[in-house]
């Protein structure tokens, strides 16, 4: 599935938006029903509040901010015999 490129963000402001959304995700993953992620945009901040069932959302959100700070995802190791 296709995904717009995040916008233009400090460095700064990435790796603290992305800490906050794994520590969202790890808030869900451990049980919690929902939490609240609030994040820096533009000049401001934005709040949005995950539920379990919205779990593949805040990971996309995730691996959105990771791409942007240059990780990339890893590929399945294939065999062949």
């Amino acid at each position: 599935m296709w995904r717009p490129p995040p916008p233009a963000m400090a460095a700064s402001v990435i790796a603290a938006n992305l800490a906050a959304a794994q520590a969202g995700y790890a808030a869900l993953a451990s049980g919690k029903m929902t939490t609240t992620v609030t994040y820096g945009e533009g000049a401001g901040n934005r709040s949005v509040t995950y539920s379990r069932a919205e779990m593949g959302k805040l990971k996309a959100y995730i691996e959105d901010l990771q791409t942007s700070q240059g990780y990339r995802a890893r590929r399945a190791i294939g065999f062949r015999f």
